[in-house]
């Protein structure tokens, strides 16, 4: 069975290849392999009412996200100090960001610990879309825009009953919510045949039983755009290569608690 780890180290040996002909596993292992070589850049990525937006330059970065129901906000890292935002919200009268101190708020603390995480789980999903299009049909590419467009046509039963589900699962749900679910995971990562059929069918529902991963390159190679158009699609853009900065808020904005 392939497993990420695979892709990605086949993708290495075509990522230098240009454009022209490619195999579904060479496609759906593409973004990874750039990604470790060229880290600095912006990341945006939507699913349904779900966005996030990840912004590296070296040590630093500047993650936010919308969740919905009022659950977004923001964490910029830069110079070894971090900054938090319940976006829409004062944290002090005049005051749009905490600095993070020892005396941070733990609530404070965990709440955008566990954002900042669904933000880069949500980034990192062309990791789960290349497991699931390693195994399927490839085309491309064609000239879109000035851009070499690449697509995977997956048969997600498929792609399902051939797929490593422990390796899948670490991309797909690294930060599992509930009880109930982290019990599923480990029954499944045990070899439990039961377990790893409802996974399967809960997987087959989610992304349905046939879509297509796409995958948009520039003249330099470097990916543009990807999108799995599943049930519900899922998006992310790629931007500023290279020319990335992570900025701390204005001074006169932060509240530092002593």
């Amino acid at each position: 069975m392939r497993t990420y780890v695979l892709i990605a180290v086949l993708a290495v040996l075509v990522a230098g290849c240009g454009s022209g002909p490619k195999t579904a596993l060479e496609i759906a292992g593409y973004v990874e392999t750039y990604l470790q070589a060229h880290p600095d850049v912006k990341r945006v990525a939507k699913k349904g009412i779900q966005s996030a937006t990840v912004v590296i330059k070296g040590q630093d970065q500047d993650i936010s996200a919308d969740f919905g129901k009022g659950f977004r906000g923001r964490l910029i890292q830069t110079g070894g100090t971090g900054y938090t935002q319940m976006l829409g919200e004062e944290v002090a009268p005049g005051k749009a960001w905490d600095k993070i101190t020892k005396e941070h708020e733990p609530y404070n603390l965990l709440g955008i610990g566990l954002l900042t995480k669904q933000a880069m789980t949500l980034v990192n999903s062309h990791r789960v879309h290349a497991l699931l299009a390693a195994t399927g049909r490839a085309s491309g590419p064609a000239s879109e825009g000035g851009l070499d467009h690449y697509t995977v046509t997956i048969d997600m039963r498929k792609a399902l009953d051939e797929l490593d589900l422990d390796a899948f699962l670490k991309v797909y749900d690294p930060l599992p919510f509930g009880q109930d679910t982290e019990d599923e995971y480990t029954l499944v990562r045990a070899g439990d045949k039961a377990a790893q059929t409802r996974l399967r069918e809960k997987l087959l529902k989610e992304f349905g039983a046939r879509t297509t991963y796409e995958l948009w390159l520039d003249g330099q190679g470097r990916p543009v755009r990807q999108r799995l158009n599943a049930k519900t699609p899922m998006e992310i853009t790629f931007s500023d290569w290279g020319a990335t900065t992570v900025t701390a808020p204005p001074a006169d904005q932060v509240r530092a608690l002593t």
